[in-house]
């Protein structure tokens, strides 16, 4: 592995319908070899809730890389998601444990 970058992707169900069986894979422009974490799978997330993933791409070493990420469903391809580089070092990463967590409502 070059240098491997850490991803923390938000997921959100802001429809009004349960999304089910998500795939959900990141990207970087100058990827090298295929890391474990690159893809998960997501079976639900509820009406209003959000997932939390931490996941994990390999890049090149000392390099900015432009990150994306796909999220396929049975319905079909999302639009892709991404940005050109992060130079934050995770002082202030989430909690990668939040599945199914409600959406916070804004008052």
């Amino acid at each position: 592995m070059g240098e491997v970058t850490n991803v923390y992707v938000m997921i959100k169900n802001i429809g009004n319908v349960d999304i089910i069986n998500l795939t959900i894979t990141l990207y970087a422009l100058d990827e090298g070899r295929e890391h474990p974490d690159k893809t998960q799978e997501v079976a639900l997330i509820p009406v209003k809730y959000e997932v939390t993933l931490k996941m994990t791409v390999d890049s090149t070493y000392k390099e900015e890389s432009p990150i994306q990420v796909e999220v396929i469903s049975p319905l079909g391809l999302f639009p892709r998601e991404g940005i050109d580089s992060c130079r934050d070092i995770g002082l202030l990463t989430p909690n990668p444990d939040g599945l199914n967590t409600p959406i916070p409502s804004n008052p």
